[in-house]
């Protein structure tokens, strides 16, 4: 009985200490990028930095903020309402996409340049940049 009794405590523990990380830490102690300083960047350069040596390009730019500037390829929206670029070169193999923070409309367009700034979170098909901020 006693078993089953500390049993019961240790799960309702687990799942109190699961909900307060979740729920109240996180969101209390969210990173904010836009107030971090940056790397400034091309989105060209920083393409070529990663399809040159992608280990050395994560040991540069994952995880840090960036300040990515370049000529606007798209704009499309995620499956969560959030504004995607792809900035870079519409010829290029790959560019840089980056996710705004923001759902509201951005007045450039296509073919224009624009300076975003975010986290790069590493390279897939195309450098991946979140949390961005139009600048």
């Amino acid at each position: 009985m006693k078993k089953i009794y500390y049993l019961i405590v240790f799960i309702i523990a687990i799942a109190g200490a699961a909900y307060y990380y979740t729920f109240i830490y996180a969101k209390n102690h969210h990173r904010n990028a836009q107030t971090e300083s940056s790397i400034i960047i091309t989105a060209d350069s920083l393409t070529a930095a990663y399809q040159n040596n992608e280990l050395a390009a994560n040991k540069q730019f994952l995880n840090k903020a960036l300040e990515v500037t370049g000529t606007i390829i798209s704009i499309n929206k995620d499956q969560a309402n959030h504004i995607t670029l792809l900035i870079g070169k519409a010829d290029a193999f790959s560019n840089v996409s980056v996710t705004l923070t923001s759902t509201s409309p951005i007045t450039k367009k296509p073919g224009e340049t624009i300076t975003v700034k975010g986290v790069c979170t590493g390279n897939l098909s195309d450098v991946i940049i979140n949390e961005g901020v139009i600048k």
